[in-house]
């Protein structure tokens, strides 16, 4: 009865919200988005025998089981980034005489509303009913379907469990992104092969069903390690921003490093500007796709190796500066009055989206080992974005009066999207492929390379001068940045 009510006063919260109407918008865009994405794994479940059929004629059953265990491996990380955690709606409920072991049903039952529960059942199901009931029988189909199904659950909690880890202590992500990391490129380099664990353990159940207990086994571990967290850690966002983050401080650096450890904090703390620096960072792996031993060759699309290498190394400051100040919507008010002034509040912004970038620029120097011709690539264009790009980014955010609300997720969230941020955007990549077309014809690559680095690194020498224009512009613009972000 108690989860009834749950149910029922969870739905009158979202049709009576004052954004609703604004929420309904996406939802339904959403929704079409969903019903897209299940209807195109219902046509591929459909098809699947005869696609495996194509490539692995009489093998489709060795194929099926060397898919299925990367099918989970690889929606680990998907779910990691686009998963939600259900948990800020019950806050209410927990000043009130509602058990907490309810409350925990709640969340968990609740959590298991996710496409991702629904694609491997209605893309794999098919397959399992054509081949495996027909050829060996219910048992095995049945210890399939268990095999399937609790792997999805254990993905899914575990996932969660993560995440909540995670929010409360940031080891745990960059562990996550580490071991995750690892395992692709161990996998790439045929270090261990993830196809020989599938295909040695699912055709053992077509004679040992018993086997189909071991994910059901890992499922309950990860149930009940998830339910024991939620139950130690009910106030669990509460004390994530007590404790996440808590030894940040680069007050040294005199009045704007102490806005920059605030700033930090605010990014770990929070889902949206966390998710969209992580999702940038995760972007620093698509080098592996690209670069190649024929990287430099003749026929390679230069311009196009230029722009991704420049998305490798930039993309997380250039994410982050789109939202810049409205990532402080709740207490602009406070910013632009403070003891610190304008001119360390526009110091502390370009310091901190020139640290969003020098990492992974440091990060993407190891790519030297696949060619050592891509490090003076990246140096040109790491001077390019922390030279000139970033100054003329922080500009550019001045003029943006959309606030947001940092607790939601980033994953399909437009608000705050708006002029602004595509032009943080766009600009680089104009200015970018300027320069390249200017050079390019005349001078050759490496003189194009040299000339973006160029024209990065002369503004370097004309700082005092970004901030103080920055800030002068900031100073006629803060009232409408307040009356804007009151809007959000």
């Amino acid at each position: 009865m108690m989860l009834f009510s749950l149910i029922v006063n969870e739905t009158k919260k979202i049709v009576r919200s004052r954004h609703s109407g604004a929420s309904l918008f996406g939802q339904i865009f959403i929704g079409f988005l969903i019903v897209y994405l299940l209807s195109s794994a219902i046509v591929l479940g459909a098809m699947l025998n005869a696609i495996l059929y194509k490539f692995t004629p009489g093998k489709e059953f060795d194929t099926f089981c060397v898919i299925l265990l990367y099918y989970f491996l690889i929606d680990i990380p998907l779910r990691y980034w686009f998963q939600e955690l259900p948990t800020l709606s019950v806050k209410p409920y927990l000043i009130q005489n509602v058990k907490k072991s309810q409350l925990i049903n709640f969340l968990n039952l609740r959590s298991l509303l996710s496409l991702f529960n629904l694609i491997p059942l209605v893309l794999f199901i098919p397959f399992m009913v054509g081949s495996v009931l027909e050829k060996f029988g219910a048992s095995v189909f049945i210890a399939f379907l268990v095999c399937l199904f609790f792997l999805m659950l254990a993905n899914h909690f575990m996932i969660i469990y993560l995440k909540r880890k995670s929010i409360i202590n940031t080891k745990w992500l960059f562990g996550f992104v580490l071991v995750i990391a690892s395992i692709f490129l161990c996998t790439a380099n045929n270090i261990f092969s993830i196809s020989a664990i599938s295909v040695y353990f699912f055709p053992q159940l077509i004679n040992n069903s018993w086997l189909a207990l071991i994910p059901v086994l890992f499922f309950l571990w990860v149930f009940l390690i998830n339910r024991s967290l939620l139950r130690a850690n009910f106030y669990l966002d509460i004390d994530a921003n007590s404790k996440a983050s808590s030894n940040l401080s680069l007050k040294w650096t005199d009045s704007f490093g102490e806005l920059i450890s605030n700033e930090l904090k605010l990014i770990f703390r929070n889902k949206r500007p966390r998710n969209t620096i992580l999702m940038s960072f995760i972007f620093l792996l698509y080098g592996f796709m690209i670069y190649d031993k024929e990287l430099f060759d003749e026929r390679s699309p230069r311009l196009i190796i230029i722009v991704m290498a420049y998305m490798i190394t930039g993309l997380s400051s250039l994410n982050y500066m789109q939202f810049l100040f409205s990532w402080q919507t709740a207490h602009i008010e406070q910013l632009m009055i403070s003891k610190h002034g304008l001119t360390n509040y526009v110091k502390s912004k370009l310091s901190l989206v020139r640290i969003l970038n020098t990492f992974p620029f440091i990060i993407s120097l190891f790519y030297g080992i696949i060619d050592w011709r891509i490090l003076p690539l990246h140096i040109a264009l790491f001077a390019f974005n922390i030279g000139l790009i970033l100054p003329l980014g922080v500009l550019i955010n001045v003029y943006n009066t959309k606030g947001i609300d940092i607790s939601k997720s980033a994953n399909f969230n437009y608000q705050g999207v708006g002029l602004n941020s595509f032009l943080t955007t766009l600009i680089p990549l104009l200015l970018l492929m300027g320069i390249y077309g200017i050079v390019m014809p005349f001078f050759g690559f490496w003189s194009a390379v040299v000339a973006i680095g160029i024209v990065g690194f002369i503004p370097l020498f004309l700082q005092n001068w970004w901030i103080n224009q920055i800030a002068e512009r900031l100073k006629k613009q803060k009232y409408s940045i307040i009356a804007g972000f009151r809007e959000k």
